[in-house]
């Protein structure tokens, strides 16, 4: 059987070459059609389904002021002007140019490769988007990393409910960024480790909650650690893949992507280049 091509999209953390994104899946009845990101931003709040308005199930249980000097991996945030923020601008726009696809799951094929620093930036410029509202979810119950990141300790999220108690009913509980469209759903620091992710329940959560975000990026685990992996990708209309250079080998990049399956492989994004 032929190797699959991996396509490469260099940051230094990015320096890009184009995307060439996969056509998107097929529509299904139950998801809404695709529409201009000013009309989506009209069900930001409420959403319009059948002539009547659907309020939205998403509650913010605290708002975070982040410091200053913030964690050295949010670029786009601590040097908003650098190369490394603007690189990540540049991976927005031929992402948004190319399919627009609005819900992103960021994976790698080993862990440390950088997929939850890119996720993360990568959220944070698709929130700087005029009328855009994003919304974070991490999905790595191996190694949480984003309440760390964002410097809080989350009290409750929706994604915290569904790994330890299968609990998925509404309402949808995130931290918001003050001054920012960005919302997260983080995992504490610690989740037991027999937790695992129900491909059900969160496919089910991310179904609904597109009606209420222009955006969502998944922070999923590496592909060959867990299999939560899979099931992020499957919620998802398309994958970017991180990789280290120096370190990732383009053995695994292509084992990565095929693994990956039915869900278009967006690019890949060679962090450290």
């Amino acid at each position: 059987m032929a190797q699959p091509e991996v396509t490469r999209l260099e940051l230094k953390v990015i320096e890009a070459e184009p995307v060439n994104a996969q056509q998107r899946p097929s529509q299904t009845a139950s998801e809404p059609p695709p529409t201009s990101l000013a009309t989506r931003s009209e069900s930001s709040v409420s959403s319009i389904v059948g002539g009547g308005r659907r309020p939205s199930p998403v509650f913010v249980v605290e708002e975070l002021e982040l410091p200053v000097s913030a964690d050295p991996r949010l670029v786009v945030l601590r040097e908003p002007n650098s190369v490394q923020a603007r690189n990540f601008r540049l991976l927005r726009h031929r992402l948004l140019a190319d399919s627009d696809p609005r819900v992103i799951t960021v994976t790698s094929a080993l862990p440390g490769e950088g997929k939850s620093t890119c996720a993360a930036n990568l959220a944070l410029v698709l929130a700087e988007e005029t009328f855009a509202r994003v919304l974070l979810i991490e999905a790595n119950l191996a190694r949480p990393s984003l309440a760390e990141m964002f410097g809080y300790e989350p009290n409750d999220s929706f994604i915290g409910r569904l790994a330890q108690s299968r609990d998925i009913r509404p309402p949808y509980l995130v931290a918001g960024v003050r001054g920012s469209h960005l919302q997260i759903a983080a995992l504490p620091s610690y989740v037991p480790q027999d937790c695992r992710l129900d491909r059900l329940l969160l496919g089910l959560a991310v179904s609904e909650l597109r009606y209420f975000y222009d955006y969502i990026v998944i922070d999923a685990p590496s592909v060959f650690e867990s299999a939560d992996a899979d099931v992020a990708e499957e919620c998802a209309d398309g994958a970017i893949i991180t990789a280290r250079a120096k370190k990732s080998r383009r053995s695994a990049l292509r084992r990565t992507v095929q693994q990956l399956g039915s869900s278009p492989v967006l690019g890949v994004v060679l962090l450290d280049a």
